[in-house]
């Protein structure tokens, strides 16, 4: 299982960022590479690669011989013409004075050339993509929360001390002063105004629970860094990992997949649901609410979770008091989860406790919680460990968030 694990690169459905994406189908976690296009400016034959092909393209276009494409612009002056490709040889050769982008909102953005001061407004997500990327050393400003949570304050502590910008409502003036190359901010956020005010580039992200949306944001934040060959290397690295788990859960006949219910902390009540759908289904459990998939907090009753009797319950909060007092609450005595005591911590979902390198992690520690036989010999922490090594360079990282968020162990 360990050789597995570690070799097989089997085309997942992987979700790639910056593109233009075709709809989610039901029940597909990531999206196939060819059915993507890279947005960036001087990928003028769609290819998804910047390179020499670009240039001939668009000599094709200037001779005749090829269609006009948006992004054999590359120089975004809407024209054609030879300074695009004088600015696809500078992407190539990595000398570009600027670069233009579409951002997570659909917007043109232009990023100068290099970026040396970044400020990560867009919440935690932003902020652990440029750590991902090994770009924190340029972070000048941050979202008030992105160092308080796990693992930023093990991985990267001296972010700490770094200014902060505010989370919901932004400081312009404080921004303006730190004097970025360019602000990443959520895609909820007014970017054009933000942008106007400070006359610095924006650049729209956006990360979520049960999507693509993070390794997307992590594309796009490597182009803006010009950290793109890093980026490829954690996606394809993912990848490996993710394929391994797919193999294996296609083998798996439906009826014998658990049907799972995922709440979003047992210190909020067990009736506080909050839908992991395509994480469940890509570990091999069926999620007992599909409706509940593009929702966040819901409130249910208990006699919902009954009705839908889940055989495993996975939830943020692991106090075992707390998970105590949900296994012996007398009226879900009913339900199959509770009366085979299968509840289970998991650190997907909240700020600072999934989505990017934690959710590869945590799809191992579902599937081998799911499926314990079909995964016998996969130790979870040790490839946890190895997993948030490469995204983070940090040793024991994995041991350190099971700990703190009490996850299951197999010892």
């Amino acid at each position: 299982m360990r050789e597995i694990f570690s070799s097989m690169l089997i085309s997942f459905a992987l979700c790639l960022s910056l593109v233009v994406m075709p709809a989610v189908a039901d029940g597909e976690l990531f999206h196939r590479a060819s059915e993507n296009t890279l947005t960036v400016y001087g990928n003028a034959n769609l290819d998804n690669v910047i390179d020499e092909d670009d240039i001939e393209y668009v000599q094709g276009i200037l001779n005749g011989t090829e269609n006009e494409t948006q992004f054999a612009d590359a120089n975004y002056d809407s024209q054609i013409g030879e300074d695009d490709i004088a600015q696809i040889r500078a992407i190539i050769e990595r000398n570009e004075a600027e670069l233009t982008l579409l951002d997570m909102a659909g917007r043109a953005v232009t990023v100068p050339r290099p970026v040396e001061r970044v400020v990560s407004a867009a919440g935690l997500d932003s902020t652990r993509a440029l750590v991902y990327l090994e770009d924190e050393d340029k972070i000048v400003g941050l979202s008030s929360y992105s160092t308080s949570w796990s693992p930023i304050k093990y991985a990267a502590p001296e972010l700490a001390e770094v200014p902060v910008v505010g989370s919901g409502e932004l400081n312009i003036e404080q921004i303006a002063i730190l004097e970025p190359d360019v602000i990443f901010a959520g895609t909820r956020s007014n970017l054009d105004a933000i942008q106007e005010k400070t006359h610095i580039p924006t650049v729209g992200v956006l990360s979520g629970i049960d999507s693509c949306l993070a390794f997307d944001m992590l594309r796009t934040i490597g182009w803006t860094m010009r950290s793109e060959g890093r980026a490829e290397e954690l996606i394809s690295y993912a990848d490996g990992k993710l394929s391994a788990v797919t193999e294996i859960m296609s083998q798996i006949p439906e009826d014998e997949k658990p049907r799972v219910y995922s709440c979003s902390g047992l210190h909020e009540g067990i009736t506080t649901a909050l839908s992991y759908k395509l994480v469940v289904e890509a570990s091999g459990g069926i999620d007992v609410a599909p409706e509940l998939a593009n929702s966040s907090k819901t409130k249910i009753s208990k006699e919902k979770i009954i009705d839908w009797n889940p055989d495993i319950i996975i939830t943020h909060n692991g106090d075992p008091d707390q998970m105590d007092a949900v296994l012996s609450d007398p009226v879900l005595q009913s339900v199959n989860a509770v009366n085979n005591g299968s509840i289970y911590p998991v650190m997907i979902g909240l700020s600072g406790k999934g989505i990017l390198a934690e959710s590869v992690t945590q799809v191992l520690y579902l599937a081998k919680l799911f499926h314990p036989d079909r995964f016998e010999d996969l130790d979870v922490e040790e490839e946890g460990n190895e997993i948030l090594k490469t995204f983070y360079g940090v040793d024991g990282l994995y041991t350190e968030l099971e700990n703190e968020f009490q996850l299951y162990r197999w010892d």
